[in-house]
């Protein structure tokens, strides 16, 4: 289910210093340095509304609606359930996800900039990252989509009497959003960093495996804030009748998610790991054991919930109510004698008592009994349910790590990992003028290995020495050791006349790169800079 974001894309290794020094990022290095601690706040938030949002909309759709059908007595506890999520979640959760979706875009900005903050919030460099490629098309509709489910929650808030027809539209036209949003975060996710002959399985696998997250981690996260809170104002015999009615209608989301997870999960290991050392070797494979470990807790939680919890319920309720109905069936037609007995009397009767009968007394006493362990059953299954999400937000926390720690897979960082303290790269950096003469450009290529590198191409007026901004750059390698075409590296303006990218250099050898520069007349200036790559 990852989300891998555009830090998982990019593969940027390098924070670019101020004072001009180089040191790998968290994204190599596996440590939480600062520009990776906001990312992962950033992917952990847009995941984990994502996931709560969407599975609110199947508990909607699917549970509340069909059991509200099967079950006419539950109707008006799941309409309280339902008007709860629109009243006090729905709005600040999509409200979260607009935010954490745009902190995504300014930790990408974060990293292109070498933790630069002024840089990074700079509006031409937002904007240049929300109109390149993939990235910018679907981070557009993540926001799109979330702006839309935004005006459909505000109306649900200032219009909560509505026509049947509205009411069941709203949760479909909900759960379609919420189906686009997967779709859009899946686009988006690690799965586009893997070879290409593989990609489209793999988004496959990864939008399966986001469902699965959905299905299960989202619908018991709303049973925590939802559902159950919602029980509280219910006498326990009605409490307890609502938890054996209404949960499992929720226990076939929740299987169809643990399949699916348990199909889509290994497989989507064995796309991004290529041994099993990495599982211990790389930030990346230790994250992923502590979610299994996480799921595997979350697993037997739910088997223990569903297995053992509510069959015990379920039998104590119905032990419950059948001494309610012999209590309730001696009580009436004790009552039908006691009025037969005051009519054949008279009035001199009237004043007279009728204790209970002896067996009244013995029931009454056993339906207290009864009630006793049935609210012991049902308080032990209402607590269970309501610590089990927490290992839910542990997986979706793992993954978040998983996204922001990815790029400890590649070769490159593997290497990078195992050199740093011996061998630490380094950049190569020169300058050149443009053949006309016009213009004095600065070439950073950080850290100069064969893999992902970070290109920042600064550029100078000749004559005055001060930064250009005005202008556009491209940037095109060139492996001279071999005919391998020619590469393009797309480069982002900070509007201080730097302008960085990321891009890959295949090999190591001899290697030229051809800086164009475009002002806005439509000229071209042009200088190239030749360079060896090592291993």
């Amino acid at each position: 289910m990852s989300y891998a974001h555009i830090i998982s894309r990019t593969k940027v290794a390098i924070e670019e210093k101020e004072d001009g020094g180089d040191n790998l990022t968290g994204l190599y290095t596996g440590q939480l340095d600062g520009p990776t601690f906001f990312n992962l706040i950033m992917i952990t938030l847009v995941e984990l509304g994502a996931i709560f949002w969407m599975g609110a909309q199947l508990w909607i759709n699917f549970v509340l609606t069909i059991s509200s059908e099967a079950h006419v007595e539950e109707r008006n506890t799941n309409e309280r359930v339902q008007r709860r999520f629109e009243r006090y979640f729905s709005l600040p959760i999509l409200i979260v996800l607009f935010l954490a979706n745009i902190g995504v875009l300014i930790g990408q900005a974060l990293y292109l900039t070498g933790r630069n903050l002024a840089s990074a919030i700079s509006p031409t460099l937002l904007a240049g990252l929300t109109t390149s490629g993939r990235i910018g098309i679907y981070w557009m509709m993540r926001e799109l989509v979330i702006l839309l489910a935004i005006i459909l929650a505000l109306y649900m808030i200032l219009q909560p009497q509505r026509s049947r027809i509205t009411r069941n539209a709203l949760p479909i036209a909900n759960l379609a959003l919420a189906s686009a949003l997967l779709i859009a975060i899946t686009m988006s996710s690690q799965a586009t960093a893997v070879n290409p002959n593989i990609v489209s399985y793999v988004i496959v696998i990864d939008w399966l495996h986001l469902l699965a997250a959905s299905l299960w981690v989202g619908g018991i996260i709303f049973i925590a804030t939802n559902y159950l809170p919602a029980l509280k104002r219910l006498r326990i015999n009605e409490h307890a009748h609502s938890l054996v009615t209404v949960l499992p209608y929720f226990s076939p989301l929740a299987i169809a998610g643990v399949a699916i997870m348990a199909v889509t999960g290994p497989f989507s290991a064995t796309f991004h790991l290529t041994s099993w050392q990495q599982f211990l070797s790389t930030a990346y494979g230790r994250a992923l054991l502590i979610k299994i470990a996480l799921i595997g807790g979350l697993l037997i939680t739910s088997a223990i919930e569903v297995g053992i919890l509510r069959p015990r319920l379920r039998k104590e309720y119905q032990k419950y109510s059948y001494a309610a109905y012999r209590l309730h069936a001696i009580q009436e037609r004790e009552e039908i004698e006691e009025q037969n007995s005051t009519s054949a009397l008279g009035q001199q009767a009237r004043t007279t008592t009728i204790e209970p009968s002896r067996a009244t007394k013995l029931l009454a006493q056993q339906v207290r009994l009864r009630e006793g362990r049935l609210s012991k059953q049902t308080q032990l299954l209402s607590k269970v349910l309501r610590w089990e999400p927490v290992l839910g937000v542990g997986v979706v926390i793992c993954v978040g790590l998983m996204n922001v720690f990815a790029g400890t897979l590649s070769p490159s960082g593997v290497a990078q990992q195992q050199q740093q303290a011996v061998n630490k790269p380094q950049a190569y950096t020169t300058t050149a003028q443009t053949k006309d003469g016009q213009f004095k450009v600065t070439l950073s290529v950080n850290p100069n290995r064969f893999g992902t590198n970070v290109f920042t191409v600064s550029v100078e007026d000749a004559a005055t020495g001060k930064a250009v901004t005005n202008i556009g750059v491209s940037l095109f390698t060139i492996m001279l050791d071999m005919d391998m075409g020619t590469d393009t590296v797309k480069l982002l303006p900070d509007g201080k006349g730097h302008f960085s990218g990321t891009g890959d250099l295949s090999m190591p050898g001899n290697w030229e790169i051809r800086v164009q520069i475009r002002t806005p007349d439509g000229t071209l200036h042009e200088t190239s800079v030749k360079f060896v790559t090592p291993f």
